[in-house]
């Protein structure tokens, strides 16, 4: 059986790809084993290791005495808790093994050494262009003169299960919703760190230890990413340090009262936010006479649009089809727990006609944009389990969908969003490297026609932050500029709608300004609004929480035609009840619900 294509996320750089030799133990973090896995899918740069045993240093940067017994008792606390649970303990700071076949070509010895000579021979024979140490200080001083970019000594900071990124309890204390997480080098008498590559992610208040790892489950594709960013030549052939930013934790003496209080808290609050999460998305129709602008976003006069019973509508897309308004939505069937694509005829008279499901397939469909392009009507929709991105085509519009391509392969992308731009198409989507959260980080593929092939932008990742990298519906023109909505998902997924401003986009660049942010603020006792798009007329987007009563809701009446979903024989346990769990019920470690 043939391996499945994966379609890049980077754009190729160099002609030749950069040698990486790792000098250390077999067995390492696992975000480090990680980012082996993924150096196999680069063409880039070529990862290979030189077994060693040696004693790794402790990091010189020290953790205050009396935080020390907070960071154990929490560890040990979540470790019984999984135990209880059936669940192992696993995350980017176990344990694992490098892969088998990391031996270098010039040798093909895969023996441990343990003399530091030795093993600058077999560095030197191999020709790095940057040497990764796991060992002492003073070898890592000896084996960066035998590469052009020198050595980097992986810090402690990097491999302690207990101590390491203590620096992101700050923003847990301080109460942000967001988390920066950098990967820095430190050189001997430089003024501050030199920051390779970097994140923000939502911060996880309820545990430090599950903030930390999902902040370390992006380590892989950072490390990765400082490395693809190394130039050709003119590299610096000395040691430095390999560290997480940003800069180490203040110490005061409340600290561990504070952190403790923080977490007991929150662990108390826990059953609201959980009925908070099992509340439902619907759709909500601004006034025409009061439409939503992007440079100063409100909720006026309004309708609301909700499904009936259990289920719920989301991601709602609009198409004008000469003068008929159709709206396409993610219906959430309850009783199948799975998403299929549904279709609402909107009248005049302020009424709609539900016209039933669209498209429906064997995995979790959402996000479908809809549009036409010479002439015959195509959709896209987001397939995260699927692993790919399809394109569908119909002749009964708006019933009768099939699949014509796979516009990404073997890629699980989220809210992907076609945009033709100059003679080109561009695919935004969301794509997480290495298991975290996928809302972080915003990808741009382009191609000459719509089905492709699709390539890489060499700008890639466009954006990577929680609070304004996931898309929320198709880009569109208002007041001759561009506008690109975006999802804040801190402190929780789909939380607002962000209106960035693209001031420039081409198959070589990319920027954009962000302009504003609509809160769900308009209702009480709603946290999330993550879907804004518009045709003709009209605007739509969609909110999560207690739904507004009878007389703001839109009466829906059932076309007699309008085909129901199909009942699954077995529910997928791999989603959750509410759109919010969605996210973390598809992450790589479902132990953190």
């Amino acid at each position: 059986m043939t391996a499945r294509l994966r379609t890049s996320l980077y754009a190729r750089r160099r002609a030749r790809p950069l040698r990486v030799v790792f000098v250390g133990p077999a067995r390492v973090p696992r975000w480090l084993t990680c980012a082996f896995e993924l150096s196999r899918d680069r063409d880039d740069m070529e990862l290979l290791a030189v077994y060693a045993e040696a004693h790794a240093e402790p990091s010189p940067r020290r953790l205050p005495l009396g935080l020390f017994p907070f960071l154990w008792l929490e560890r040990t606390l979540l470790r019984l808790f999984l135990r209880l649970r059936g669940r192992p303990m696993e995350g980017p700071l176990t344990t694992g093994t490098l892969p088998a076949d990391l031996h270098g070509p010039a040798t093909g010895d895969t023996s441990v050494l343990r003399d530091s000579a030795a093993i600058r021979d077999r560095l030197s024979a191999l020709a790095p262009d940057l040497v990764i140490c796991m060992a002492p200080v003073a070898w890592g001083r000896a084996f960066a003169s035998v590469a052009t970019h020198g050595c980097w000594l992986l810090d402690g900071d990097l491999r302690d299960p207990v101590r390491a990124g203590a620096a992101l309890l700050s923003p847990i204390l301080e109460g942000h919703d967001a988390t920066p997480i950098t990967l820095e080098l430190c050189r001997d008498g430089a003024a501050a760190p030199e920051v390779l590559a970097g994140s923000w992610g939502a911060t996880r208040a309820v545990s430090f230890s599950q903030h930390r790892d999902m902040a370390f489950l992006k380590l892989p594709a950072l490390l990765l990413r400082a490395i693809r960013d190394l130039p050709d030549t003119g590299g610096t052939a000395s040691m430095a340090r390999l560290q997480v930013g940003p800069a180490p934790i203040r110490w005061n003496m409340g600290m561990c009262v504070h952190a403790a209080w923080i977490a007991l808290r929150l662990l108390l609050q826990s059953g609201a936010r959980r009925r908070a999460t099992h509340q439902p998305w619907y759709v909500l129709m601004p006034d025409a006479a009061d439409p939503v602008l992007p440079e100063a976003p409100r909720i006026g006069a309004s309708r609301a649009l909700v499904a009936p019973g259990k289920d719920y509508w989301a991601d709602p897309f609009l198409v004008d089809d000469d003068g008929r308004c159709l709206l396409f939505v993610e219906e959430f069937v309850d009783a199948r727990n799975q998403g299929v694509i549904a279709c609402l005829q909107i009248l005049d008279d302020g009424t709609a006609i539900n016209l039933g499901t669209v498209l429906d397939e064997p995995f979790h469909l959402s996000y479908p944009q809809v549009f036409r392009w010479e002439g015959a009507w195509y959709m896209t929709v987001e397939s995260y389990e699927a692993d790919c991105v399809s394109l569908y085509r119909t002749t009964d519009f708006p019933r009768g969908w099939t699949r014509v391509c796979d516009l990404l392969e073997g890629c699980a992308c989220v809210d992907p969003t076609l945009h033709h731009h100059d003679g080109h198409w561009y695919l935004f989507g969301n794509v997480s490297e290495s298991g975290g959260n996928p809302s972080d980080e915003l990808f741009l593929f382009v191609a000459d026609a719509l089905e492709g092939p699709y390539r890489p932008h060499p700008a890639n990742p466009l954006v990577a932050d929680v609070r304004s990298a996931r898309p929320a519906g198709r880009l569109f023109h208002h007041g001759g500029r561009l506008w690109r909505p975006a999802q804040c998902c801190a402190p929780v997924y789909g939380a607002a709608v962000v209106f960035n401003e693209v001031i420039e986009l081409d198959p070589e660049r990319y920027r954009e300004r962000r302009s504003s942010q609509l809160d769900p603020t308009w209702a009480p006792d709603h946290d999330g609004c993550h879907t804004f798009n518009a045709a003709g007329r009209w605007q739509v987007l969609d909110a999560h929480g207690v739904p507004p009563d009878a007389a703001r809701r839109m009466p829906v009446t059932h076309d007699p035609a309008a085909r129901s979903p199909r009942m699954a024989s077995r529910v997928s346990h791999v989603m959750q009840q509410s759109r919010l769990g969605l996210l973390w019920g598809a992450s790589l470690w479902p132990w953190y619900l």
